[in-house]
């Protein structure tokens, strides 16, 4: 029996290590450190310690959430050292593009001691990322809160069929599924964003056989046609590897043709 209880103790602690770090509300600050005001208490500012100053989406399990009232930010710092220049915010919001806006705010000293209230002056709706930079956060004195429930917001955008650049889209969403590997949304949606960045590859690879028959088109001299005839046939060979049924296999079947004829009428007067 002891032995069973110790390896569910085992089980218990590997799953807590393992799983999703849910960020825990607190209903009082009673230790040093930043705070995001919950709807019901606090989330704790913890430190964000990967690489640059903004978040890799295969580590959001590891930023802790925090679902407010409205879309009003209010923090609470408690320390010892207040200095008011010491701290900034910036916001992110949960998309492709990188783009880190900072962020206004204003300060009051609370009733308690060593308390302070900040304000930021803007709204900032669910689905972005606070970063707050500030000396009582541990390492290098940045953290990293998701406003909102990081994945139904990863869910709300990924869901977005508008979203430009599939392969970049693809990409996030892959790192999103090494955070949250069993999301099924999540992993239905990888479905239809991996088709998406092939057919986006297959029109982007296509322009290259466009462009050399544009120039051909245009050319005036003999030796210019031949040579972007030569050029087409092989962007045209790159093309039926990669996409043997693409969107313009027909037609860059018909093209390769008509090039190898007409190089054929061209090369007696070169």
């Amino acid at each position: 029996m002891n032995r069973l209880v110790h390896w569910f103790v085992i089980s218990i602690a590997l799953i807590a290590i393992s799983g999703h770090s849910t960020a825990k509300t607190v209903k009082k600050i009673d230790s040093y450190g930043v705070y995001v005001v919950a709807k019901k208490g606090y989330v704790k500012v913890t430190p964000y310690n990967h690489y640059d100053n903004f978040a890799d989406f295969k580590y959001l399990n590891k930023i802790p959430a925090v679902i407010r009232k409205s879309n009003k930010v209010k923090l609470i710092v408690y320390t010892n050292d207040f200095k008011a220049g010491n701290y900034r915010f910036e916001t992110r919001p949960i998309q492709t593009t990188i783009k880190v806006d900072e962020i206004n705010h204003s300060v009051k000293p609370m009733n308690k001691k060593d308390m302070y209230e900040f304000t930021l002056d803007n709204p900032v709706a669910n689905g972005n990322m606070l970063h707050v930079f500030a000396p009582e956060i541990s390492g290098n004195n940045f953290g990293i809160i998701m406003l909102g429930n990081t994945e139904k917001e990863l869910e709300k955008y990924f869901s977005n069929k508008k979203l430009e650049k599939a392969y970049a889209v693809k990409a996030y969403l892959e790192d999103s599924l090494k955070a949250y590997p069993k999301n099924k949304k999540l992993n239905k949606l990888m479905t239809y964003w991996t088709k998406a960045a092939l057919d986006e590859k297959d029109k982007r690879t296509y322009k290259y056989v466009d462009e050399k028959w544009r120039k051909y088109n245009s050319a005036t001299k003999i030796h210019l046609k031949v040579s972007y005839l030569r050029g087409m046939i092989g962007e045209i060979n790159g093309y039926l590897r990669d996409f043997p049924n693409g969107y313009k296999a027909a037609e860059a079947k018909e093209r390769k043709q008509f090039a190898q004829k007409k190089i054929k009428e061209y090369e007696p007067l070169l």
